[in-house]
C-alpha cells in the first residue's frame, strides 16, 4: 500500500523562479525592502531565544513561498543561523528553488519514519533547509501531533530563527493547526489578484486561534506586472508600506484600521 502520494509537478513554478532568490546581486530596492521587513520581524520576536515564524496567504500563488525564502535569506545575510522549513507538504516548492531533492524531509520526521529530522545545507551561507518530504495523506494531522512541538523545541536549540512556509489558510487547515506552535504569522497577499474578503477572513481566523499576525506583505503592489525586478512586495506593520521602483509610500494606519477600511474592497 502506498503511504505517500506521488509528488507531482508544482503548478505556478517557472524555470526562472530561482533567479528571484535574494542575493548580493539583487537590485538595491529589493534588498532594502527585505532589510526593512527583516528589521520589523526582529522586533516581533517576543524575546524568544529562537522565534519561529510561519508564512502563509489566503489563496495559492500570492507569492508566499518566494517571500518566505527571501526573508530567510535576508536574515542569513546578517550572520544569524537560519532554518527554513517547507511546511507546505501538499504542494512543496522550496526544494525546486534550491535544486535539491524533497525526500527525507518534514513529513517523514512528523510521521516518525526517521528518528532525526534531515537538515540539508543550502548554497546560502548560514541557511539550512528542511524539505517537505513525500506528500502525506494527512498533513494537518501530522502538524497537529505532539511530535511537531518536540521537533521545534530541538531545532530552537540550534538556530537563531526558524521560518516555515505553510499552505494557504483558505484552502486547507494546515496553517491554522500550528497557530499555537509559532511566534507569529507573516501574511502574504497579492495586489490586484487577492480577494480582500478572503484575506480579512484568513487573518481573523488566525487571530481567533490565538495566532499573532506579525505583518502583511503586499506582493506586486501596483498589480500591473509580476516582474520581480520592477517592483516587489511591501510590508505592513502598524502602517501600510508600498515599495515601488522609484519611491516608498507610507500612511499611518494601524492594523485594525487597514483591515476595516479594506474589508469592503474586492482586492488589495
Amino acid at each position: 500500500m502506498r503511504i505517500f502520494k506521488k509528488n507531482e509537478d508544482v503548478r505556478g513554478f517557472r524555470k526562472n523562479d530561482p533567479q528571484k532568490l535574494l542575493s548580493d546581486k539583487s537590485p538595491f530596492l529589493i534588498k532594502e525592502t527585505y532589510n526593512s521587513i527583516r528589521t520589523k520581524i526582529m522586533f516581533s520576536g517576543k524575546g524568544e531565544k529562537c522565534p519561529v515564524f510561519a508564512v502563509t496567504s489566503s489563496m495559492p500563488n500570492d507569492g508566499k513561498t518566494i517571500n518566505c525564502i527571501n526573508i530567510a535569506i535576508s536574515f542569513a545575510m546578517t550572520g544569524k543561523k537560519i532554518l527554513l522549513i517547507d511546511g507546505d507538504m501538499r504542494n512543496p516548492t522550496i526544494y525546486r528553488y534550491f535544486g535539491i531533492h524533497y525526500k527525507n524531509g518534514f513529513s517523514e520526521s512528523l510521521a516518525g519514519l526517521q528518528e532525526e529530522i534531515c537538515i540539508k545545507h543550502s548554497k546560502v551561507e548560514n541557511l539550512d533547509l528542511v524539505t517537505s518530504g513525500e506528500v502525506p495523506p494527512n498533513p494537518a494531522e501530522l502538524l497537529g501531533a505532539e511530535r511537531l512541538k518536540v521537533l521545534l523545541a530541538s531545532l530552537r536549540e540550534k538556530y537563531d530563527y526558524i521560518f516555515i512556509d505553510t499552505p494557504p489558510v483558505e484552502v486547507v487547515t494546515d496553517a491554522s493547526v500550528i497557530a499555537n506552535q509559532v511566534t507569529g504569522f507573516i501574511f502574504v497577499t497579492q495586489a490586484g489578484k487577492s480577494d480582500m474578503g478572503s484575506a480579512v477572513h484568513s487573518v481573523e481566523l488566525l487571530r481567533q486561534l490565538g495566532a499573532g499576525i506579525v505583518g502583511v506583505i503586499l506582493n506586486d503592489c501596483n498589480g500591473k506586472t509580476q516582474g520581480y525586478s520592477k517592483q516587489y512586495g511591501a510590508y505592513k506593520k502598524n502602517g501600510y508600506y508600498q515599495y515601488r521602483s522609484q519611491q516608498v509610500q507610507h500612511s499611518a494606519e494601524t492594523d485594525e484600521q487597514f483591515w476595516q477600511q479594506s474589508a469592503g474592497k474586492k482586492s488589495v
